[in-house]
């Protein structure tokens, strides 16, 4: 499978996501909350789906291309400058001439920067800052990302709430729509940090997904809790697929996928 990096990405999920694609012969799928859009774009590139309606709420892919532009220009600087990769920290020099570079660079951009230039746990906080960039680490080619670009443009983008995403879209027969809004159940985790996705974000999201009539995925944490707010609505769950990850070295949690048939 191909990927980008992001955090909350589900590229850990893709077989048993693909194992019911495949399953149940679904060839559209629709994703409200898109994020990194790595289970359609897989999907469509294997073959499994036709088309795929991904929501970019924050508008990731409007600047992808720019910023890998700009991440191999500072790569090839660094490069230059005798910059050579690894999971230490930079010297006190190095660092004074990477957050030269990333301070004439669009803050936009800096959570995507990130994951070649910031300490991993620093990168899944959230919290990014110009002091946080000490490192020379990951792939530091843009190949992968590029190739995993092109098949987005290939698929449909959409920008909108979740609320007019459901509004908008137009669900076809044999599709599914696959929910990975922020988690219910996790501490602190805003939407597009500046509002919590609670309880009544949840309860109108689900509604919304009942209305469609139509077989859908929803991705939480806690599987006891995440069978309970179902059997709410009398969804039919069909299964759970329980996921151990982790965050970041001192953070784990399970990730559940539950698949609802109508």
């Amino acid at each position: 499978m191909i990927s980008i990096p992001f955090s909350g990405s589900k590229r850990y999920s893709y077989n048993p996501v693909k194992e019911i694609v495949q399953e149940r012969g679904y060839r559209t799928v629709y994703e409200p909350f898109g994020g990194s859009a790595v289970l359609s774009v897989n999907l469509y590139n294997d073959g499994l789906i036709d088309k795929a309606l991904i929501n970019d709420f924050d508008h990731l892919f409007d600047i992808y291309p720019a910023y890998l532009d700009k991440k191999d220009e500072i790569i090839q600087k660094c490069l230059a400058n005798g910059f050579e990769k690894s999971n230490k920290k930079l010297s006190e020099e190095k660092q004074i001439f990477l957050q030269n570079l990333i301070k004439e660079t669009d803050k936009e951009m800096w959570p995507l920067l990130a994951n070649n230039f910031v300490f991993s746990a620093r990168v899944t906080s959230g919290n990014i800052f110009l002091k946080d960039f000490v490192y020379f680490q990951n792939d530091i080619t843009t190949e992968k990302q590029r190739e995993f670009y092109k098949i987005v443009k290939e698929l449909d983008i959409v920008s909108y709430d979740y609320k007019d995403y459901f509004k908008r879209a137009y669900f076809e027969n044999n599709s599914l729509i696959i929910l990975d809004p922020p988690y219910l159940n996790s501490a602190q985790k805003q939407y597009n940090n500046k509002e919590f996705f609670g309880l009544s974000e949840t309860i109108d999201l689900l509604n919304l997904t009942k209305a469609t009539g139509q077989d859908f995925l929803f991705f939480n944490m806690v599987e006891k809790d995440t069978k309970a707010l179902l059997n709410l609505f009398d969804f039919n769950i069909q299964k759970t697929i329980v996921r151990n990850t982790s965050l970041n070295y001192s953070s784990k949690r399970d990730d559940v996928l539950a698949y609802v048939k109508r």
